[in-house]
């Protein structure tokens, strides 16, 4: 549940928080996630996640998140994220320019995610033509 919250956390910042999802019937749907446990936590723990952006395209943003407790890596999460109208049927919808923009203005340049630790197998957003 921890990356769970942190997730909605990032998103409510970037611009899909309750009101633009109550406003625009979309919502963000879970495509893929890969995690490491890497140590133990307990509930009492005092935990900080910290989000990075990967990756993002018109439709979708690949996080990926480390799990701190005090100050010692316990968990690493990567996630695939999909922008989806919901009615009349979900689907995958563009997002708009505005919270695009940021999600690129905030994506971490490849040289630095290329140094991250823990990585998961292969997840990256493939380029299709429209």
């Amino acid at each position: 549940m921890v990356f769970s919250h942190a997730v909605d956390a990032m998103q409510d910042e970037v611009g899909f928080d309750a009101e633009y999802r109550a406003r625009t019937g979309c919502t963000i749907y879970l495509l893929e996630d890969h995690k490491y446990y890497l140590k133990e936590v307990k509930e009492a723990d005092h935990l900080r996640i910290e989000t990075r952006i990967l990756n993002c395209d018109e439709k979708r943003f690949h996080l990926h998140m480390e799990m701190l407790r005090d100050g010692d890596l316990a968990a690493v999460g990567e996630f695939i994220e999909l922008h989806v109208r919901q009615k009349p049927s979900p689907h995958a919808a563009l997002i708009p320019d505005e919270i695009l923009q940021r999600l690129q203005t905030a994506t971490l340049p490849s040289g630095d995610a290329a140094e991250l630790k823990h990585r998961s197998r292969s997840m990256t957003i493939a380029r299709n033509s429209r």
